[in-house]
């Protein structure tokens, strides 16, 4: 006969491809590592009732959100699409306060702030949920990474509206855009132009976009030997050689979608 509460219980996945620029794996926090144990250990109702139980910041019963997140994904990947979904919503409520603070600190157009929510939770979404290498991250060190996304969104709206000040016009109906090919130079533009537009950079995995945006848009240097300076490889934790290798791949299939 079957020991059902057996059967439910989880088997530990060890972090297999979020690596430092020594390309030496990240470990996660001892914290976060015996959090995910014991809930290997419960049956699925008992861990059900821990994963959404909410509890107030400094609780020592709340959960870390890295440990969070590792739930997530193995509730996804078992099929289990409501406590998914709970632990997402879960996660919503934590961040809401702290997005809030930070995009005051910028002092945003109350439009443009609420543009910015919007686009950092649709982002955040397709990170929890996603399986590419690049987001296992997320189980790693979960504010950098949401900081680091909040950042760049706010980065590329300010640039937007200096832009428009500078040039002295209201943005228009379209800005934003959905008519990319209209927008692009002749001639075959190469991948730091294609980079700039959304269209475009959805035919690419994750972590290509993501190298794509940070090399070309955010500026950043595919690797560095300094520890203090941040570089593409550091950021999606592989070596620069890997790096390269996404780079490589998304120009092509940037410039193939250009052709289309």
């Amino acid at each position: 006969m079957i020991d059902v509460q057996k059967a439910d219980r989880w088997v530990y996945r060890a972090l297999t491809r979020t690596r430092k620029d020594d390309g030496s794996l990240y470990q996660r926090e001892r914290r976060a590592e015996e959090e995910i144990h014991r809930l290997c250990g419960l049956g699925q109702r008992a861990r059900r009732d821990v994963l959404l139980a909410r509890h107030p910041a400094g609780d020592p019963a709340r959960l870390r959100e890295e440990t969070l997140v590792y739930a997530l994904r193995e509730c996804a990947a078992r099929g289990d699409d409501e406590t998914a979904w709970g632990i997402a919503e879960l996660l919503t409520e934590r961040v809401s306060g702290h997005i809030a603070r930070q995009l005051a600190k910028w002092r945003l157009p109350e439009e443009d702030a609420d543009d910015v929510t919007r686009d950092l939770f649709a982002l955040l979404f397709d990170a929890l949920f996603s399986r590419e290498a690049s987001a296992e991250f997320w189980e790693v060190r979960f504010w950098v990474c949401l900081d680091r996304r909040l950042w760049n969104l706010v980065e590329k709206r300010q640039a937007s509206l200096d832009a428009q000040l500078s040039e002295g016009s209201e943005p228009t109906e379209n800005e934003g855009g959905e008519s990319t090919l209209l927008r692009l130079p002749e001639g075959g533009p190469g991948p730091e132009a294609l980079a700039e537009y959304g269209e475009a950079l959805t035919v690419l995995a994750e972590h290509e976009r993501l190298a794509v945006y940070l090399k070309y848009i955010e500026g950043l240097p595919e690797e560095s030997d300094d520890p203090n300076r941040q570089s593409v490889a550091k950021i999606l934790g592989v070596t620069g050689r890997t790096v390269r290798n996404y780079l490589r791949r998304a120009e092509q299939k940037l410039r193939e979608w250009n052709e289309k």
